[in-house]
């Protein structure tokens, strides 16, 4: 064995299929249509994600986190997944679990984003239910979390509706659009929610 092969762990292969969209886990072919439709939607993302680095939409900086998320997959801490319109097959968005916790605490969190254009529609509410799904069913865990912006009121309604319960306010959580904001914390549990 040569000291100079590197080691590409398996791929861990998940597709979640709802009516309207279906979830999977990024592969490198999906560089162009991820950095296209993330710098199609900037201005929109802007006021709710972390900054950008400058390389944030280049070809190595996605393989990076592929790669990434497929290490954190293979040691069930994390799982990433794009989503896409059953209908045409397009990228519309992404929702990774992140955090995952087993022991006494059996808990994740979910971070998640959607195109403006297909804003309203209920697509990111069935994505959320897939993954809620994924997370009790299959990753047989017991609590999702999720925080959200104050003032993201579409974002707290479609968690709101997918039975996510407020439980307060945490100050200073996430450094967004580089400022430290806080957040509404809000969960649901594996019994209460399907």
């Amino acid at each position: 064995m040569s000291f100079l092969t590197t080691y590409y762990p398996k791929r861990i292969e998940y597709e979640l299929k709802g009516k309207n969209v279906f979830l999977r886990p990024p592969e490198y072919k999906d560089w162009k249509s991820w950095s296209s439709l993330k710098e199609k939607n900037k201005f929109y993302l802007k006021p709710w994600e972390p900054l950008w680095s400058p390389s944030e939409l280049e070809r190595s900086s996605f393989v990076k986190r592929v790669r990434f998320f497929e290490k954190l997959a293979l040691d069930d801490s994390a799982y990433s997944f794009l989503i896409f319109e059953s209908k045409t097959k397009n990228l519309i968005g992404e929702i990774n679990i992140n955090n995952v916790q087993r022991s006494v605490v059996q808990s994740c969190s979910i971070g998640y984003w959607i195109c403006e254009k297909k804003m309203g529609q209920g697509l990111m509410s069935e994505a959320i239910n897939l993954i809620k799904k994924f997370v009790f069913h299959e990753l047989d865990l017991h609590r999702l979390e999720a925080a959200c912006l104050p003032v993201n009121k579409r974002s707290l309604k479609t968690l709101k509706n997918n039975g996510f319960a407020i439980e307060g306010l945490v100050r200073k959580y996430l450094k967004i659009n580089g400022n430290w904001e806080d957040h509404l914390l809000l969960s649901c549990i594996k019994d209460e929610s399907l």
